[in-house]
């Protein structure tokens, strides 16, 4: 064994508890994704009903009930804003990860390779 690889043998070791250490984070941050995508969609799907309602009561001639649905519903299409916020912040984070990832993983190899 050369004394390069001596030295880098620490860091074999750490960088393969770190890269394992990043996986696991991809993997929770994949699922956070996955579940904030689910939620949105049900979010959406209920904004677009009370959207839907309140555009009936308006074709019915019925202002006063179209802003009651839309006073009722303000707190579904807030959290429909705030989960595309989140999601969109969600990527963003996990592109940074996968980023680091592999960079810390091309390094180990590098180590491991001289």
């Amino acid at each position: 064994m050369s004394v390069a690889q001596v030295a880098a043998f620490p860091f074999a070791r750490e960088g393969a508890g770190a890269i394992v250490a990043l996986r696991r984070e991809a993997v929770n941050a994949v699922a956070r994704q996955r579940r904030l995508r689910a939620e949105a969609s049900a979010v959406r799907a209920r904004a677009a009903e009370i959207e839907d309602e309140a555009r009936r009561a308006l074709a019915g001639g019925d202002g006063l009930r179209a802003r009651q649905i839309l006073a009722r519903g303000l707190c579904t299409l807030e959290a429909r804003e705030r989960l595309e916020r989140e999601i969109e912040d969600s990527r963003r984070s996990l592109v940074r990860l996968l980023t680091t990832m592999a960079r810390t993983e091309n390094r180990a190899w590098g180590v491991r390779s001289r």
